[in-house]
């Protein structure tokens, strides 16, 4: 059984958390016991926030990042440290129980007005390919692949794009994400666009 832990600001907390999760955990400091299991959603500000999710996700649990204000540079910032997710601290029960289902499934969740910002950057910018990013290591196909992909595209957009099958992508992308060393779809569009 997954458990949420909070991790907050003093006498800060959201009624929404206890709603969607009755037996989470809500502390104002790293908590004594963690396990395997258990989701960490760490509070944006909160003391020690960035290395809070760096340790975290470092022990491959997965960390998700509450903010009072969404902000890209603190949605880059927490990305690179390694969250799965980025969400206002006051969202509903309803987002944050889609929060968790997005990424215990595998994704990654991002506040969509954040995300079309995000998107729209990168695709506006012209390709330059980061150095420590071996795309020579890609087959032709993985290229036309990533190409697609990092535009914002979802897996059915690109194989209809390449007139392959979604079910070919997601192989592509396991090949991707293992030969670029990347765990996701946004830590690809940063490596691949990176500086």
């Amino acid at each position: 059984m997954r458990q949420s832990i909070f991790i907050t600001q003093p006498e800060f907390e959201s009624k929404h958390w206890r709603a969607a999760f009755p037996g989470c955990l809500i502390c104002t400091k790293e908590p004594n016991r963690v396990t395997a299991s258990s989701i960490i959603w760490v509070l944006a500000g909160t003391p020690n926030w960035l290395e809070l999710v760096k340790k975290y996700s470092q022990q491959r649990l997965l960390v998700i990042v509450m903010t009072n204000e969404l902000e890209i540079n603190q949605l880059r910032s927490a990305l690179e440290a390694g969250a799965r997710g980025y969400v206002e601290a006051l969202a509903t029960k309803v987002i944050i129980e889609q929060v968790l289902e997005t990424i215990c499934s595998g994704g990654i969740w991002l506040p969509g007005q954040l995300l079309s910002n995000l998107v729209g950057a990168l695709s506006n910018t012209p390709f330059k390919y980061a150095s420590t990013c071996e795309l020579d290591l890609l087959t032709k196909r993985e290229r036309q692949v990533v190409d697609i992909v990092v535009t914002g595209a979802t897996n059915k957009q690109a194989a209809e794009s390449l007139n392959i099958t979604e079910r070919t992508i997601k192989e592509h992308m396991g090949s991707i994400f293992n030969k670029l060393k990347v765990r996701d779809r946004i830590q690809l569009m940063l490596v691949v666009k990176g500086h």
